[in-house]
C-alpha cells in the first residue's frame, strides 16, 4: 500500500502514471508475477530509486523468491516509453533465477531487468556462467593463478551505472571488480593509475583492466570502514586526524588526465538539485532554491586554487588501519576546490546525527579531528569556504530520504534542508 506522501507524488507525475504500481511493492509484485508463475514471487523490498521527474524512474527491488532473493530492476518510461518499451523487447538477455531476463510491463510502461541483466552493464552477464566467468580473470589476470578461481561477492550495485564485486578465494578477500557503463568507464580509467600511496595515504593500485567489457580490478585494502569507526565513542581521534592527513596528501598530488570541476557546473548542479527537490517534495522549494541561489553566489568565479580531490569524500570512502587511511573509489576524482571535499565528509558527518547513526556528540570532535589533521599535514590554513560545501553536501543529500525509502522521508527531507540552512545562516566557513 502507498504511504500518503508517495501517494501524493504519484498523482502529481502525470508523464509518469505507472509510478504508484512500482512505488508500491505489493502491486509490482502482483504485476510481475503473471510473468513468472513459477518462480514462487512472495514479495518485494525496494532498495534505491533514481528518478527524473517528468521523464523516467528507476527503482532497485529485492524480490523474495522460493528459490531465495533475486535482485531485479525496474525502469518507468514517461514520453519515450513507445521506443523504449520496443527496444526491451528486443535486447538480448541471458536467464535469471525467476526463468526470464528482461520482461515488459507495457501496461505501466516499464521494463524490468532481473540480475545479471543490465541495460547498460552488459558483461554482467558472464556472472553466473562459470566457464565466462573464469575466462573473464584469466584475461584480466594473465599473471595471477592466485585470482583464476575466485568468487564474487556484490558490495554495491547501481543498476544502468555501476557494478563492485569482491573477488574472494579460500574465504579471504584478494581483490575489488568494477563493471561500468560507458560513461563511467572513461572517467574511472582515466583516474585509475592518477593517485600513489605516500605517507599515511594508500590508494588501491589498479591490477587488471578490460576496456571492451568496461571492467577494472584493484587490489584488496585491509582496515576497517570509517563510517563503522566513528560511531564508536571510544575511537582514538588520531585516527580521524590521520584521515585528514591522508586528504592532504591527495590534494598535493600531482595525477595527470583529471576532469576540472568549475564554479560554473557547481551552480548548475545546485540549482538542478533544488528543481528536483521542489517536485519532489513541494513544501521544501523555496527553502532548496533559495540555498542553492545563495551556494551559486558564494562561489562566483573560478578564483579558487585547484587541486587534485576526491569528488565523493566521505566516512564510507575511507578505511582505517593503524595510522594509515586508504581513500577508496577515486572514480570520481578531479581538479577542485579542496574545501569540498572537506565540506562533503563533515556534510555527511551532519546528515549522519540527524539520521541517529552516529551520535550528536560525536559531530564536532570527529569532524575537528578531521580538519586538525588536514590542517597539521598541509601546513597551512583551512581552505577558504568549507563551511558553505557543508551546507552544499547537506542540499545533495537532500533528496536521499525518499531514495532510499527512509520512513517519513519528507520530514527527513525537510531537516536536511533545515540544518543546510542553519550552516549557511551561522556562517560555518570559519571552520
Amino acid at each position: 500500500m502507498l504511504s500518503p506522501p508517495d501517494a501524493d507524488l504519484a498523482r502529481r507525475e502525470r508523464a509518469l502514471p505507472g509510478l504508484s504500481v512500482l512505488l508500491d511493492p505489493e502491486a509490482f509484485v502482483r504485476a510481475l508475477r503473471p510473468h513468472v508463475p513459477d518462480a514462487g514471487l512472495r514479495e518485494a523490498s525496494i532498495a534505491y530509486i533514481r528518478y527524473k521527474p517528468g521523464t523516467n524512474c528507476l527503482l532497485t527491488y529485492r524480490l523474495e523468491t522460493g528459490g531465495g532473493p533475486v535482485t531485479a530492476y525496474a525502469k518507468l518510461h514517461g514520453p519515450d516509453a513507445e521506443v523504449k518499451l520496443r527496444k526491451g523487447k528486443e535486447k538480448d538477455s541471458v536467464t535469471s533465477p525467476l526463468g526470464p531476463g528482461r520482461i515488459v510491463l507495457e501496461e505501466i510502461s516499464t521494463v524490468v531487468a532481473l540480475f545479471p541483466n543490465d541495460g547498460k552493464l552488459r558483461s554482467l552477464r558472464e556472472l553466473p556462467d562459470p566457464t565466462a566467468w573464469r575466462k573473464r580473470l584469466v584475461d584480466l589476470f594473465p599473471e595471477r593463478p592466485d585470482l583464476w578461481d575466485c568468487g564474487a561477492r556484490t558490495l554495491a550495485y547501481k543498476p544502468e551505472r555501476r557494478y563492485v564485486a569482491q573477488l574472494a578465494a579460500g574465504g579471504e578477500p584478494r581483490a575489488v571488480l568494477k563493471y561500468y557503463n560507458e560513461g563511467g568507464f572513461a572517467q574511472a580509467d582515466a583516474n585509475s593509475e592518477g593517485f600513489r600511496s605516500r605517507g599515511p595515504l594508500r590508494v588501491a593500485r589498479r591490477i587488471g583492466r578490460s576496456r571492451r567489457r568496461r571492467i577494472l580490478a584493484f587490489e584488496w585494502l585491509p582496515g576497517r570502514l570509517l563510517s563503522e569507526a566513528i560511531t564508536d565513542p571510544g575511537q582514538d581521534l588520531d585516527e580521524i586526524a590521520a584521515v585528514g592527513a591522508a586528504l592532504a596528501e591527495l590534494h598535493g598530488q600531482a595525477p595527470g588526465g583529471l576532469a576540472v570541476s568549475t564554479r560554473r557546473k557547481e551552480a548548475e548542479s545546485w540549482l538542478a538539485l533544488a528543481e528536483g527537490i521542489a517536485f519532489l517534495h513541494p513544501p521544501g522549494e523555496g527553502r532548496a532554491r533559495s540555498l542553492a541561489r545563495r551556494l551559486a553566489s558564494l562561489f562566483p568565479d573560478d578564483s579558487a586554487t585547484l587541486r587534485p580531490i576526491h569528488g565523493d569524500f566521505y566516512a564510507k570512502q575511507v578505511l582505517v588501519d593503524g595510522g594509515q587511511a586508504s581513500l577508496l573509489d577515486l572514480d570520481r576524482a578531479v581538479r577542485g576546490d579542496p574545501a569540498a571535499d572537506l565540506g562533503r565528509f563533515l556534510g555527511h558527518l551532519e546528515r549522519d546525527a540527524l539520521r541517529g547513526v552516529v551520535p550528536p556528540g560525536r559531530v564536532e570532535p570527529v569532524g575537528n579531528a578531521l580538519l586538525d589533521g588536514y590542517r597539521r599535514a598541509s601546513r597551512s590554513s583551512l581552505p577558504s569556504g568549507v563551511g558553505p560545501y557543508v551546507a552544499a553536501a547537506l542540499l545533495s543529500l537532500a533528496p536521499d530520504p525518499f531514495r532510499y525509502r527512509e520512513q517519513e522521508w519528507p520530514q527527513r527531507i525537510e531537516a536536511l534542508l533545515e540544518r543546510a540552512e542553519a550552516v549557511l545562516d551561522k556562517g560555518v566557513a570559519t571552520l
